[in-house]
């Protein structure tokens, strides 16, 4: 193999199952992509068994695991594949760096942290984290402002436009005119408390998620020996779902592919739904058009019955790269257009829908409702609770942003970062007597103690006083078992103070600490604190309920597009397909229609046996939308660009 190019000289080795296993398209996309290398991955079409065999082959050709770097998404997608690859090779993969772009990211920084002037050891703040650190940089800000303060954007604001802008490698005055252009007339503010936030994270050692993505970036750019030392090492860059990323991770995986040059990026431009984060469906078109790199399009749907693939074909986003699907299934149903006079008897014919289904012998597992926005399905909600339908929302808060768990988590992060000021602050707030203000003095007492070389324990002693106390004895106790597992140390802090402070502060006391011994038994993995926090920081979903596969309740899904992607059902039931609620009728003001064409495909893309689509003829829920002449135009209604032919239509007096 050529060590510069990494691309196989000779004959490769190709096993012989390969060609068992694959389709003409999945065999020539896995064999023959090399350098700079764009695979188009209709949905359903076998992504994941692509990359799986790419991996493969790769290994089966004398690519040492340790050099193949696979970015994904999710962490659940990469243990998935590495999982396969390593079912397919019947080997080990000790080595081999697969996860996402920001468990990547903080794995360089964690060792490089220091050329950037952070501690190694610095803290990832969460969203909530990021919420509490920016609204105390407003408000040292905001101190000499008197009744002008009051005007400046909230945190959660500035931190959307500032997110935005580091995902888009957008100035700060682009952002505001394409978020919230309203905003123009505070930059200057919002310019001076990003500033300030950014001093505060490097006082306290803290990144947010933005942080890993952009500190790595600019190490990369700034220091060109560890550049080479780093894409030396990955001969190979696989990124999946390459539609969702945005301008700064594309740099990236250019970067770390800088030295060898073989960038493989698999995706579907059609289903790129995250722009509001900065991803770029473009990123798909502009590295197509770069010199030599190949293309290769997988087309055969193995997911949706052929009547399904039919109404897909017909919905293909008009922007998008040139694709028509091919269904391998046999023919069963054509999708259902259900017309209903209004939300409500919208909500009766899902019930009705859902009712026949379960006669059938379908489970509720097996049933999704889709809507482009949660508010949609607040009529629904209410019909399915009086019916005693069993559902779960795929929204809401985060396991690990829950209260009662970033409360446990404060504990640990101080153990691990002393100058984590958001975390203190938490857990000094959690004693009786102490606020906001006396936490912070507490805080920065610690700080110029540490600072001046004096040991925690002595400080923890020196401090203590009648309001004090307890905080410091408990913290001495736990301090001193710093180095146990984390487990050990959560046990500590439940029992020891969390549990009774629990059942005096909260009615469901009972659910929230079985959620802490839930939270325990997932720390019992965990040799050491920090990989534990890491860890819980950058998953995207921590599972609260038993593990035991057989208490896995049976629960119809109520989710957004956007939470369904990635995910399949059987059946799929999408509501208010009326213009003004989706195609969301902000884009419809905007001439915006792009990502709403991309949104109702990757919806219908998600359905299997069955699909339904629900209508109403009084229009959009929203009454001011309803009576405004843009939203009943055929070009902004999803239903009237479906062929007549393609679908069932009934209307709900029939059902």
């Amino acid at each position: 193999m050529l060590e510069n190019e990494g691309v196989f000289e000779i004959q490769p080795k190709i096993p012989a199952f390969f060609k068992e296993e694959l389709d003409e398209e999945q065999y020539e996309s896995v064999i023959k992509s090399n350098g700079k290398s764009l695979i188009i991955a209709g949905p359903g079409s076998g992504k994941t068994r692509v990359i799986t065999y790419k991996i493969a082959y790769l290994i089966y050709n004398d690519i040492k695991p340790e050099n193949i770097l696979l970015l994904t998404f999710t962490r659940a997608a990469a243990k998935q594949m590495i999982e396969r690859v390593k079912n397919v090779t019947n080997m080990e993969l000790n080595g081999m760096m697969a996860g996402t772009f920001h468990h990547f990211c903080n794995y360089i920084l964690r060792v490089y942290a220091s050329k950037i002037g952070f501690n190694n050891n610095f803290t990832i703040l969460d969203s909530e984290d990021s919420k509490d650190l920016m609204k105390i940089a407003r408000n040292e800000y905001c101190e000499k402002l008197g009744d002008y303060a009051k005007k400046i954007p909230k945190e959660n604001v500035i931190l959307k436009i500032i997110s935005y802008s580091s995902n888009t490698l957008k100035s700060l005055r682009e952002s505001i005119l394409e978020i919230s252009s309203f905003l123009i007339e505070y930059e200057n503010d919002i310019e001076q408390i990003w500033i300030k936030y950014q001093e505060l994270k490097k006082e306290i050692n803290a990144m947010d998620y933005d942080d890993l993505l952009i500190n790595t970036a600019m190490l990369l750019k700034s220091d060109k020996e560890l550049l080479k030392y780093i894409s030396k090492r990955y001969r190979y860059v696989l990124v999946d779902e390459f539609q969702d990323t945005n301008k700064i991770q594309l740099e990236i995986v250019e970067a770390l592919s800088d030295y060898h040059k073989n960038l493989i990026a698999v995706g579907d431009d059609s289903q790129s739904i995250y722009s509001f984060r900065g991803a770029r469906f473009e990123n798909i078109k502009d590295f197509m058009d770069e010199k030599n790199v190949k293309l290769f399009k997988i087309q055969t749907n193995y997911r949706s019955t052929p009547e399904i693939v039919n109404l897909i074909n017909d919905m293909i986003p008009t922007s998008s790269v040139k694709k028509h699907l091919n269904a391998k299934r046999k023919p069963y149903l054509k999708p259902t257009i259900i017309e209903t006079f209004d939300d409500l008897e919208q909500s009766e014919a899902v019930i009705k829908i859902i009712d026949e289904k379960i006669e059938e012998g379908i489970e509720y597992n097996d049933i999704a409702i889709l809507y482009r926005s949660h508010a949609l399905s607040m009529s629904l909600q209410q019909k399915l609770d009086s019916k005693l339908i069993p559902y779960k929302l795929l929204s809401g808060k985060r396991f690990i942003e829950t209260r009662h768990i970033k409360d446990i988590l404060s504990f640990l992060k101080i153990l691990y970062n002393p100058y984590d000021k958001i975390s203190w602050i938490r857990v000094m707030k959690l004693f009786p007597g102490i606020g906001t203000k006396t936490a912070v003095r507490n805080y920065e007492s610690i700080i110029s103690n540490l600072s001046e070389g004096i040991n925690i324990l002595d400080i923890f002693d020196k401090l203590s006083n009648k309001k004090t106390k307890d905080i410091y004895e408990l913290l001495t106790k736990i301090y001193k078992k710093r180095d146990d597992k984390p487990q050990n140390l959560i046990n500590e802090i439940y029992e020891n103070f969390y549990k009774e402070y629990s059942n005096l502060n909260y009615k469901n006391s009972r659910s929230r600490n079985m959620d802490i011994e839930r939270f325990s038994e997932i720390s019992s993995k965990y040799e050491n604190t920090g990989k534990f926090l890491e860890d819980m920081t950058l998953s995207e979903n921590i599972e609260v309920r038993p593990s035991d596969k057989n208490d896995k309740k049976d629960e119809i899904t109520l989710t957004t597009v956007h939470g369904s992607k990635g995910l399949e059902w059987k059946v799929v039931i999408i509501i208010s397909a009326n213009p003004g609620d989706f195609p969301n009728g902000m884009a419809i003001k905007e001439k915006n229609l792009d990502e709403e064409e991309r949104l109702f495909y990757v919806a219908i893309t998600r359905a299997k046996d069955e699909l339904y689509i629900l209508k109403q003829t009084t229009g959009s829920t929203n009454p001011y939308l309803r009576n405004s002449f843009v939203f009943i135009k055929s070009e902004n209604d999803f239903i009237k660009k479906i062929s007549e032919d393609k679908v069932n239509k009934m209307r709900v007096g029939y059902l």
